[in-house]
């Protein structure tokens, strides 16, 4: 690499005990787009904030020729740097138009000029119509999107994005990826992306992958997606080296409901706020033991429906029945489990007063809830650690253990809203072991809703919505299939030399950049077809291959068909 934009040397950071990188050597090239990848507290949003200039460290750092160290300040006016969390680096009070202003103006942005970038990055978010809302009236997805814009709007140099795109939905994700790619062709822009989403780092031009504050592999995400099909079984290969995933059994027994019945029966459900349909007529039906995926833009309805499943909202039309019982009956409370998008563990208490809790609120007896204890503390790894403050545990434990709260009574039906939301995936695999583990052992009938589409092909069917409907609902194998029918076979690229999108636009064939390569789809289209495309344009490739549909691309298919 010719002369790094940010280098490394032997860097190393200390939280008290805790040693949270260790000796890292990295070098940052110009105009490229570096993913930081890892589990949970592997070092990501440490490494971040040192080459954002926000941290001190041990060994040595440059931005340029700029020792970062000894001038942290000296570095910013060329940097823009959006923290982990929804809407963390957004005023609240402020509109959606009045926080991309103060952030222009903190950077001296001439007017005429931000007025162009900031309409050109509110139509790519579709953010024009909330101009005037404020930032804490924006849903998850609309927040990151502003962040980003916030981000964008000084035309930095380089840009460093901690988790992104946790909680933001598929098509929110494929809109900031768009925009991203749109800016770094334009502006030549470095982008420093940490994200727990492999998909997403696929889409890198080069990964750096942490473990335990140490880097075990750094280089383009071909080299290890060539070695093991994807980037998930690579990240799983370099963290366990061969070894499998702790399985997790269900150590007691339940009387099982008929797995042919009818667990939950929705009919004709429409819900309003104020003048906002947020529900319109839904109607389907979900079977005893069957884990069903809710999947959907953000403000789709899914979380609304979750709630009028659970009677934490009334529906002002339709029936919904929970194992043949009107969802309102007070006799269904202790048959359902659920574990919320924002809040399911008291974070200012222990681990065992959680669980203590739970208990009491389910009235558990002393000898279930033993069992039932140390099965929930053995599967969250939180064994020896029941004095332990919950807001203190890393977000996959705290996942697991808000899971075994909200299973702790064996309910019948278990619903979950964005579990493994953030996320790393050795966790979320863990997570998911136990869901399935759950259903098959106990016939437990889960419902979850998930923005990230990996976790579609764990569920036996999947209701895809928008805009309070269910525009879909199949296998996940089916609804590719539809998929297919409809756009035609998926290939990937990876060509030589940069690509012009438009020699494939152009011919009415849909292009998507991932990292250096690129995905295309279009009905009939062929492997020769598109190297006639390539040669007629001078462009040599490594290879072109057919893929199996990204349930990212069908779950775009279904919401523009709508």
């Amino acid at each position: 690499m010719n002369n790094p934009l940010i280098s490394l040397k032997n860097v190393s950071k200390k939280y008290r005990k805790t040693l949270a990188l260790k000796n890292i050597d990295i070098d940052i090239a110009s105009s490229e787009i570096t993913g930081i990848i890892g589990p949970d507290g592997a070092g990501k949003s440490t490494l971040m904030k040192i080459c954002a200039g926000v941290l001190s460290f041990e060994g040595q750092a440059k931005f340029k020729n700029i020792d970062i160290k000894k001038q942290p300040e000296a570095i910013k006016k060329w940097l823009s740097f959006m923290p982990q969390g929804l809407g963390l680096n957004l005023y609240m009070d402020l509109s959606v138009e009045e926080n991309i202003d103060f952030f222009a103006a903190i950077k001296d942005v001439p007017i005429n000029k931000r007025n162009e970038l900031k309409e050109k990055l509110l139509f790519a978010t579709g953010l024009i119509p909330f101009r005037t809302r404020h930032a804490r009236n924006l849903s998850g997805g609309m927040k990151q999107k502003l962040g980003i814009c916030c981000s964008l709007i000084s035309n930095p140099e380089v840009v460093l994005l901690d988790e992104p795109s946790t909680g933001v939905d598929p098509l929110s994700r494929r809109q900031l990826w768009e925009i991203l790619n749109n800016f770094i062709t334009e502006t030549g822009t470095t982008l420093i992306l940490a994200t727990s989403y492999m998909d997403e780092a696929e889409r890198c031009y080069s990964v750096r992958f942490l473990h335990d504050g140490e880097i075990l592999f750094s280089g383009d995400p071909e080299m290890l997606v060539s070695g093991y099909n994807d980037l998930e079984n690579a990240f799983f290969n370099l963290l366990l080296k061969d070894k499998d995933i702790p399985y997790y059994e269900v150590p007691f027994e339940k009387s099982k409901i008929g797995l042919n019945d009818i667990a939950i029966d929705i009919q004709g459900v429409s819900k309003f706020f104020g003048s906002f349909k947020a529900l319109d007529n839904i109607s389907l039906t979900i079977n005893t033991g069957e884990i069903f995926g809710f999947l959907g833009p953000n403000g789709a309805g899914k979380t609304t429906l979750l709630k009028c499943i659970l009677s934490i909202l009334k529906s002002d039309s339709g029936t919904i029945k929970v194992l043949g019982i009107d969802s309102r009956e007070k006799e269904i409370k202790h048959r359902i489990g659920y574990m919320s998008q924002i809040f399911s563990l008291y974070g200012d208490l222990t681990v065992d007063e959680n669980l203590e809790l739970y208990a009491s609120l389910y009235s558990i007896d002393k000898a279930n809830f033993k069992i039932r204890k140390d099965w929930v503390v053995n599967v969250a790894g939180l064994k020896g650690k029941g004095d332990t403050i919950v807001s203190r545990l890393p977000l996959g434990i705290k996942q697991r253990l808000a899971l075994g709260c909200s299973a702790l009574h064996l309910p019948d039906v278990l619903i979950l809203d964005e579990p493994t939301s953030g996320v790393d995936p050795v966790a979320r695999k863990s997570f998911w072991q136990l869901i399935r583990a759950l259903s098959q052992k106990l016939g437990m009938t889960v419902l979850v809703t998930t923005h990230n589409l990996v976790e579609a092909d764990f569920c036996d069917r999947i209701a895809i919505m928008n805009e309070g409907k269910v525009i879909a609902i199949d296998t996940p194998e089916n609804l590719r299939q539809q998929f297919s029918e409809s756009s035609g076979e998926v290939f990937e690229i990876y060509p030589d030399i940069e690509l012009d999108k438009t020699i494939f636009i152009s011919k009415n064939i849909s292009i998507a950049p991932f990292g250096r390569r690129f995905h295309l789809w279009s009905k009939d289209l062929t492997e020769n077809q598109i190297q006639d495309i390539l040669s007629s344009s001078n462009i040599s490739n490594r290879y072109i291959k057919r893929i199996k549909p990204l349930m990212e691309d069908v779950f775009i298919y279904f919401i523009e068909k709508q």
